[in-house]
């Protein structure tokens, strides 16, 4: 039984240490490019991303679209 107790503590250590740092990771909203820009900005960042899902945008082409799309809303 002694053998196995270093075992049960690294589990258990493994286990709290993964439950923590998903927990940690639930809290956190805003990513980095949102941080570094004006609030106002990220808003309508997030909506033009919403609106290139809607409108299905490639991958390829969504950098560009929302870059305009946000643009578009400046003027």
């Amino acid at each position: 039984m002694n053998r196995h107790r270093p075992t049960l503590v690294l589990v258990a250590l493994t286990v709290f240490a993964v439950s923590y740092t998903y927990a940690a990771s639930a809290q956190m909203k805003a990513s980095a490019p949102e941080k570094m820009m004006p609030s106002t900005k990220a808003q309508k960042m997030r909506e033009c991303e919403k609106r290139a899902d809607q409108q299905k945008i490639k991958m390829e082409d969504r950098s560009r679209f929302v870059n305009e799309c946000i643009a578009a809303g400046a003027k």
